[in-house]
């Protein structure tokens, strides 16, 4: 495993301290986990839900349509009939 040094604001560290901490790690993990994700192609959990999120905005639904309608594929994808 390689060990890199770089220079960051002294706002961006105690940032950094914050977040490690409400995540339960050492901040060199959370960097490091944070570097992995970036470089590995896979998508940060607040980038996805951003998505999701304008996507369900733009198609007018409630939310409890949405749950409405998620139930009902679920049944219907298991066989089991829907009862409203």
């Amino acid at each position: 495993m390689a060990t890199i040094t770089i220079r960051i604001p002294d706002r961006t560290e105690a940032k950094l301290q914050q977040l490690a901490k409400a995540a339960g790690k050492p901040v060199e993990q959370l960097v490091g986990d944070v570097l992995e994700a970036q470089t590995s192609g896979k998508r940060m959990l607040q980038e996805i839900s951003d998505d999701v999120n304008k996507r369900f905005i733009a198609t007018g639904m409630s939310e409890e349509e949405l749950a409405d309608r998620l139930e009902r594929e679920d049944h219907q994808a298991r066989g089991v009939p829907y009862d409203e």
